[in-house]
């Protein structure tokens, strides 16, 4: 039921949550000719969040396999509950990808890519409210959205310092209403024979989504206060170290800081989290 809207405060009160996620992914990939046909299958499931994928993909080499087209479709059914409605809703998302690949020089390798994406269901996060009439209600956001995603990389090697640059941008647009730029600098140092150590900068910025805010009056169709969807930039930097035994195992740890804070001068600065991201992995080639 909806509960009167707190007085506006510089301080934001907070709460602390745990989730177990557990996630399990199998990659298949066959080299067919000029063709490298691959597959993924994916499930994870959280207390109140599951979701199911299959992918499918075709990297096709031409030109003396100086280029690379590829293509990939994806498709994910995804099951949230809504403990609110006391029941659970669907959420479908389709995304298509074409890429292009070219050899510059023997030294240089450019990427871009080209994806397109569309979700229908329930996109609301269940656990959002706002203030509406002076009360809190659960946010809506509409039950479809449309992305489409630019993607250019530039991987430059310089054997003189037994190493490697990769330089990457993305553009991001949704019809949410949401505009994002992010850059991204690499630098893949190899040490001895089996060790590489990868320092990475990112840096992001998006705009609002059209149905942003914090306090809301009338009967608007669509309003949400989430500050994930509202006008900020983020920065995350960090080191990785990938050892490889041999060629037929790697194993890394990685280390990133990522931090955010809002651009629109009005979302308080206390929503805006940092965070400390640890990562272990071990990879293996049949």
């Amino acid at each position: 039921a909806p509960k009167p809207a707190p007085a506006p405060a510089k301080k934001v009160d907070t709460s602390e949550i745990e989730d177990e996620r557990w996630a399990f992914n199998v990659d298949v990939t066959k080299r067919i000719g000029d063709h490298s046909v691959g597959g993924v299958l994916s499930i994870s499931t959280e207390s109140d969040y599951e979701s199911y994928g299959l992918a499918v993909r075709d990297a096709i080499d031409f030109n003396k396999k100086n280029t690379t087209l590829t293509l990939g479709a994806a498709y994910t059914h995804d099951l949230v509950d809504v403990f609110y409605q006391g029941n659970t809703e669907n959420k479908d998302t389709v995304d298509l990808l074409v890429g292009l690949t070219q050899v510059l020089s023997p030294l240089t390798l450019f990427t871009v890519n080209l994806s397109l994406s569309e979700a229908s269901g329930f996109m609301a996060d269940p656990y959002k409210v706002v203030d509406l009439n002076g009360e809190l209600v659960p946010e809506t956001r509409p039950d479809n959205k449309e992305k489409h995603i630019l993607y250019l990389a530039l991987n430059q090697a310089v054997p003189d310092l037994n190493g490697a640059a990769e330089i990457s941008y993305r553009y991001y647009d949704d019809t949410f209403g949401i505009q994002a730029h992010t850059f991204q600098l690499a630098w893949f140092q190899k040490v001895g024979a089996h060790v590489v150590l990868r320092p990475s900068v990112r840096w992001y910025e998006q705009t609002e989504a059209d149905f942003y805010g914090l306090h809301f009056t009338g009967s608007p169709e669509d309003y949400s206060s989430d500050y994930r969807i509202s006008a900020l930039r983020a920065i995350g930097y960090g080191i990785k170290l990938i050892w490889s035994p041999n060629t037929k195992c790697a194993f890394d740890i990685g280390y990133e800081r990522y931090e955010q804070e809002g651009t629109d001068g009005v979302t308080p600065s206390e929503v805006y989290p940092g965070a400390n991201v640890v990562v272990v992995g071990a990879r293996w080639w049949l």
